[in-house]
């Protein structure tokens, strides 16, 4: 049995198009190791934070929904975790429809 997961990932502001491509290609990776398909992204920008995260005040927003077995998430966690360009994430389970946009993306800063 499969649920549909939103993951929200707050990155570096500061990344070269390098790094992020990098990140990119390795979140990618990682979700094809575990058979997981994305079935909806969006890049919300760079965005001001409320409180600073390790003394950055703006965080680029990425955003993802998916698939997948209720087992994932754990493993999403521990990757993302270890990772040094994500500053934080969520992961929550969600009621919405895998290829439905998100008001976020028609939002300004």
């Amino acid at each position: 049995m499969t649920n549909i997961y939103e993951t929200t990932i707050i990155v570096k502001p500061d990344l070269a198009n390098d790094q992020m491509k990098n990140l990119n290609v390795s979140i990618d990776k990682f979700f094809s190791e575990n058979n997981i398909s994305i079935g909806y992204k969006e890049d919300w920008g760079i965005k001001n934070l409320k409180s600073a995260i390790n003394k950055y005040t703006k965080g680029s927003f990425k955003f993802m929904r998916y698939n997948a077995s209720p087992d994932f998430p754990k493993k999403l966690d521990g990757f993302l975790k270890f990772n040094t360009d994500c500053l934080r994430f969520l992961i929550t389970k969600s009621f919405n429809e895998l290829e439905e946009t998100t008001p976020q993306l028609n939002k300004d800063n």
